[in-house]
């Protein structure tokens, strides 16, 4: 039972910002020529033809347009305002993306921050945190507490303008936030009427039933967000689906399940889904299924797509030189290929990670669905391999990848110690200087303007 929060969950605390700017929040849709646009009269300094003002502002990278701020009241209130910051996104659709981490500060304070690729923070989000009243599920007496004091904030692995997280020791439960605004919705946290009353039925407790993966996207045709959850009930996985936005927290659904088995085991588990423009890509477990029966059910790099529009599951045949490497090389199983597989999301695609110890690291971009056609795009010197796990990727061919670090082992579950972010370029295999973060696996990319934080 959770006890309700006697201040709001975020505070919002912005770095570096010229002051009494409040932007509002940002839409998602991107403005084109004929939609409205900020009356130029309202903002003119006298100094430029109104409409020439505007169209200069706008050409401006972003992170310049917020020095420039500081000029004049006027020059502020236009480049807050919503119409021109979509306008500029839809102009600037090439600029490098913020990144969405959570951060524990020396005071213990926990929170969000967003900053840019070289590790600048441009805005802190601060939470107030939780505070549980553990319940003995047999007797109903409160048994303790649990709050957040010692707990840390993880962030989920999407590409959205909002930043959905949860926390290290509280992991069934989601927070939304948007950076923009401040504001958080904390979704449902129990099951769906539905899943609750068969489990009423079958006398089993809610306690007893674990949240295994958790992906959030966004639906390409009408804007809308929306959550996947995969639940572990005794010896079968139940799916929910929940559409949210600022204001509606929604209710779950229940789903059909994934017709083959997913990856299920906490080792690696975050770098075994990501969503890509829409829909949710999980890796099959071929290897758990072919050491219970001696038989190779599932083909190794198969991929199961949940699509978050229709709301329906499918199957992806992966690379076939991933489906025979086990055979075709001296390794020693399909244990080993199942920890050289991994899956990301790079320029809008989804991409098969096969790291292949001391040879090299192959990505397979998915580049038909319908026709499950995948392209080896690059394979990169096996030494890539130290920079973990790629992640990103700008229009100029760099790859970021992030790490923790080796203290640790490459294939730790953990999630506590320092890691780093490393860009590289596959063109001439070089390599920037790495970026040490706290916490390398848990990192969101947020796609919303700087203008607008």
């Amino acid at each position: 039972r959770r006890r309700p929060l006697s201040s709001p969950p975020f505070s919002s605390t912005a770095i570096a910002r010229p002051p009494g700017c409040s932007p509002p929040a940002l839409s998602p849709t991107a403005m084109s020529s004929s939609e409205p646009r900020p009356r130029p009269a309202a903002f003119f300094s006298g100094d430029l033809p109104e409409d020439a003002l505007y169209e200069v502002l706008l050409r401006i990278p972003a992170k310049e347009l917020c020095r420039l701020r500081a000029v004049c009241p006027s020059w502020r209130a236009l480049t807050s305002d919503p119409l021109f910051v979509v306008a500029h996104m839809s102009r600037h659709r090439t600029a490098p993306p913020l990144l969405a981490m959570g951060y524990r500060d020396d005071s213990g304070v926990n929170g969000v921050e967003i900053s840019d690729l070289s590790g600048n923070v441009v805005k802190r989000i601060p939470s107030a945190g939780y505070e549980i009243v553990l319940v003995d599920g047999l007797s109903g007496v409160a048994g303790g507490r649990m709050s957040s004091k010692d707990d840390t904030i993880r962030v989920a692995r999407t590409r959205l303008d909002l930043v959905c997280f949860n926390w290290r020791f509280c992991s069934g439960d989601f927070w939304v936030l948007n950076p923009a605004t401040g504001d958080t919705i904390t979704l449902p946290m129990g099951f769906s009427e539905e899943l609750a009353h068969e489990l009423e039925v079958e006398g089993i407790k809610e306690w007893c039933c674990g949240v295994e993966w958790c992906a959030f996207g966004q639906v390409s045709s009408t804007r809308e967000y929306k959550a996947l959850r995969v639940s572990d009930i005794g010896d079968r996985k139940v799916c929910e689906v929940i559409t949210f936005d600022a204001t509606n927290h929604g209710r779950w659904r229940k789903q059909d399940p994934p017709s083959a088995h997913i990856f299920a085991s906490l080792k690696m588990r975050s770098l075994k889904c990501v969503v890509v423009d829409g829909v949710v890509y999980f890796l099959l477990d071929f290897c758990s299924t072919y050491c219970e029966t001696g038989v190779m059910t599932i083909e190794p790099g198969s991929v199961a797509s949940f699509n978050l529009e229709t709301e329906e599951w499918g199957v992806l045949h992966g690379p076939e030189q991933v489906q025979g490497f086990v055979q075709e090389n001296d390794i020693s199983g399909y244990s080993e290929l199942e920890l050289q597989l991994s899956l990301a999301e790079l320029n809008g695609c989804l991409v098969m990670v096969h790291n292949i110890h001391k040879v090299s690291m192959d990505l397979w971009f998915l580049t038909d669905f319908e026709k499950g056609t995948w392209c080896k795009k690059y394979s990169m010197p096996s030494h890539v391999a130290r920079f973990g796990n790629p992640f990103l990727m700008l229009d100029d061919g760099r790859i970021f990848f992030n790490r923790l670090d080796y203290g640790q082992g490459f294939f730790s579950a953990g999630e506590h110690g320092e890691g780093f972010l490393q860009s590289y370029y596959p063109t001439n295999d070089t390599s920037d200087e790495a970026l040490k973060l706290k916490e390398s696996k848990s990192i969101g990319v947020y796609t919303g303007s700087l203008l607008s934080l």
